[in-house]
């Protein structure tokens, strides 16, 4: 027996297909189906007993294309495909979302089955052609017509071409009054496949409660409040935490707006504040409230901590920077050296290490700054806070900003994802040390003083205000002073840190420390290596332009090249007095040996910090073989007074040598043992 035909008729070739396929799944076995679409060519002439359309607007449009006869015209009623209802589920409650279909009244047709399935948890609004734009719409849903969204709409969700509803499929089967077990078992299949959509549906929702329940039960097991509006400012998240906080119940709480529960105080800072955290007080209880946008869901997040906790995460923070090798790493017994000169600015240094004053620290390249700068902080009463140094010189002007001051995420191409705190947030509550500020830019110098001034940083493209409690030490090898007659350095950045300053002493000032600081640089290096005398004695004679640095540099290289056991002056690079002009000579070796004996002696009391009397000398001349009485001694002195090598002190004061007396010691040292 020849199967009955119908003939569909649908406005497009992808509707065509979708409907045909349902069509024939349903029905295939008992009738025989022809499609056509309008986007297609139609023929001349269709006739059939049954006409199916797809719509009204696909019967109007079809009649002027072609000459349809048939015994029953049907127009079907669509429905929405179950396999895509999922997909509507995941947007967002409450969103308003823009319905895209190809006329108006299949658009209202589709929202009408959206909410007569149940989806009624956001607003959907129909498309009209020509309207070109939709305010507050960032979600647009159409079945199968996603070509015709306005392209500016960032979300599209297709929720494919609807299929024929039921009464459709039952109207066509009882025009061809087919047998009742047809009929049924048609029912039957349409009725499994509404089954398995209301059960996709059913099992959407529990898992949304189970899921919901799971982070509800999660945020009150958080020893911290937390509280959550979405963009219409009201709770949607309320924890236990809270209940004792607020004295009221979670339940309570959900659905209502924010203003209705925490005053106008609170409530500005949770919707419009600039800052991260605000102190509260709550029925007795001070908190510190933290607040997190998600600009996503145009939500905040709230958190409200005690005091006290928020003053052990404080502690934990700091003691995770010590981890991160933020800290000082030198303290002053570190600082080696026992020439007058040193103790006292080391003396100094600790006085200056108890205020609360920007340090500037003043010195050559090597005399040891930085060490001064650590052992300021390790002394200070923020030796528990964390300490950061940094080069100054070392790094361009943008990327200096940037690691000082912190930007904001989107500030710059390849900018860190969420911005990142820059070097001053980090020292919060410690130290800061700028080493080489004179090499500062003239636009780093502008920020760097409004820090100074307000004690708060604005991160590089940021709007937020956040106040820092940093003491700063820079340290510098250039004149300032004079770089600010020159126009290249702000001279009230200046003043803003010369409140307390520190010079350290050249190498070439305190050579008596020379014998020490190299026996501990060979120490340091693990190696036994001795020292030739005649090495100290050509670095005593050396002008030292690397200061510390230079030193132990070349103790480096002199163990690196010795080949035996000891350290001789062939294993040195060439050293010459720099800048220095040479010590006359005596032509006299009588007098070469008495200046050598009066100045070896001289030399090692002031390195005792003593002053070396005449009588004193003529008794040590004595101890030394080369006996010298007072009278000689002070002819000796006046010479090398008027030289410049010694300085007489009145009275008991006694006599000191010289820098330039030191240099002329260390070459009669040479001068007598090539003799």
């Amino acid at each position: 027996m020849d199967r009955p035909t119908l003939t569909l008729i649908a406005g497009s070739t992808q509707t065509k297909k979708v409907l045909y396929d349902q069509l024939h799944l349903l029905a295939g076995d008992y009738i025989a189906v022809k499609a056509f679409a309008i986007d297609e060519t139609l023929p001349n002439q269709i006739e059939d007993h049954v006409i199916l359309y797809s719509s009204e607007t696909t019967k109007s449009e079809a009649a002027t294309l072609s000459v349809i006869t048939g015994k029953e015209a049907i127009v079907g009623k669509r429905t929405i495909r179950h396999d895509y209802i999922d997909r509507l589920l995941t947007i967002p409650q409450g969103e308003r979302v823009l319905m895209v279909n190809d006329d108006e009244p299949s658009t209202i047709d589709v929202i009408e089955s959206l909410y007569q399935l149940g989806i009624n948890h956001v607003t959907f609004l129909p498309f009209k052609r020509g309207q070109m734009f939709y305010d507050n719409i960032h979600i647009a849903v159409s079945p199968g017509e996603t070509h015709l969204c306005p392209s500016y709409i960032p979300q599209m969700i297709d929720i494919g071409v609807r299929p024929f509803d039921m009464a459709t499929i039952i109207k066509v089967m009882d025009y061809f009054q087919l047998e009742d077990s047809v009929s049924s078992k048609v029912s039957e299949r349409y009725i499994r496949s509404m089954i398995a959509l209301h059960r996709k549906i059913l099992v959407a929702e529990q898992d949304a409660v189970q899921t919901t329940e799971h982070y509800q039960n999660v945020v009150n097991t958080v020893d911290d409040g937390i509280l959550a509006i979405n963009k219409n400012k009201e709770i949607t998240l309320f924890n236990h935490r809270l209940e004792a906080l607020f004295q009221t119940q979670a339940k309570d709480m959900i659905g209502r707006h924010i203003s209705n529960v925490v005053d106008l105080n609170l409530q500005e800072f949770i919707i419009d504040g600039l800052e991260e955290n605000k102190f509260v007080s709550m029925n007795g209880v001070d908190v510190v409230a933290f607040r997190q946008p998600i600009p996503e869901e145009e939500a905040i997040v709230v958190t409200f901590k005690s005091v006290n906790q928020a003053f052990e995460i404080e502690k934990t923070a700091q003691r995770e920077q010590h981890k991160k090798g933020f800290t000082a790493k030198y303290d002053f017994d570190d600082i080696l050296g026992e020439h007058p000169l040193l103790l006292e600015r080391v003396r100094i240094a600790k006085k200056l290490a108890m205020a609360e004053h920007p340090v500037l620290i003043n010195g050559e390249t090597g005399v040891g700054k930085e060490l001064f700068a650590h052992a300021i902080h390790r002394t200070s009463l923020r030796k528990n806070g964390p300490f950061i140094a940094i080069n100054c010189s070392a790094l361009t002007e943008s990327l200096l900003e940037s690691e000082l001051f912190g930007y904001e995420e989107g500030t710059f191409t390849g900018a860190q994802r969420g911005g990142k705190k820059g070097l001053f947030e980090l020292a919060d509550n410690g130290t800061i040390f700028l080493d080489e500020i004179g090499d500062i830019s003239a636009a780093v110098q502008a920020h760097l003083l409004r820090v100074l001034q307000e004690k708060e940083i604005r991160r590089i493209g940021g709007r937020k205000i956040t106040p820092i409690n940093v003491r700063v030490i820079a340290a510098t090898n250039k004149n300032l002073e004079q770089k600010i007659i020159e126009g290249s350095f702000r001279s009230d950045l200046f003043y803003r840190l010369n409140v307390l300053q520190l010079s350290i002493p050249p190498l070439r000032d305190r050579l008596s420390d020379i014998q020490l600081l190299t026996n501990y640089f060979v120490t340091k290096s693990g190696t036994w290596m001795k020292i030739d005398p005649q090495v100290i004695e050509a670095f005593m004679a050396h002008q030292w332009p690397g200061n510390i640095r230079e030193l132990k540099s070349m103790i480096d290289y002199a163990l690196v090249v010795a080949s035996g056991s000891t350290i001789t002056l062939e294993d040195l690079p060439r050293l010459q007095p720099i800048n220095a002009k040479p010590a006359t000579l005596p032509v006299s070796g009588i007098d070469a040996k008495d200046h050598y004996i009066i100045l070896q002696i001289m030399k090692t009391r002031n390195d005792e910090g003593k002053a070396a009397s005449r009588d004193f000398l003529s008794k040590e001349s004595v101890t030394l073989s080369h006996a010298l009485s007072p009278q000689q001694i002070r002819l000796r002195l006046n010479d090398l007074e008027k030289k410049g090598y010694i300085i007489k002190g009145r009275g008991r004061a006694g006599t000191q040598i010289t820098l330039e007396g030191e240099q002329y010691l260390a070459q009669l040292k040479l001068h007598l043992k090539s003799r």
